[in-house]
């Protein structure tokens, strides 16, 4: 009887686990900032520099050090490269569509660069 309890609590707190990582029903939520514009819109700024590409820059900034923080495993989703290194990839891939949000960019940079990421300091 006790093992059956100890089983159940287990089952319900994967079952519920699941929801941590979903904001609603439908895994979907709100992002703030600059990660809603374009890549072209990104581009721009990069092109014209100051205030909006700093803007774009310290967004990026937060989205990298919080996949650090919240992914298994993960000290530096980098690995050896660096933040201009996660720029110029970022340049890239809104080269190559200017019409996706900045948000969808670095989902896919996450990744592109899990794989190879940096697991320990």
């Amino acid at each position: 009887m006790k093992r059956l309890i100890i089983l159940l609590s287990l089952l319900l707190s994967l079952n519920y686990s699941s929801f941590i990582l979903a904001s609603d029903l439908h895994g979907r939520y709100w992002i703030y900032g600059v990660g809603r514009q374009t890549c072209q819109t990104y581009l721009d700024a990069r092109h014209n520099g100051g205030y909006s590409e700093i803007s774009y820059k310290n967004w990026v900034g937060g989205y990298l050090t919080s996949v650090n923080r919240t992914s298994d495993e993960t000290y530096n989703l980098l690995g050896q490269s660096d933040f201009q290194g996660a720029m110029a990839w970022l340049d890239q891939y809104c080269k190559k569509h200017p019409g996706n949000t900045i948000y969808m960019a670095m989902d896919n940079m996450v990744a592109v660069m899990m794989p190879d990421r940096r697991r320990r300091k």
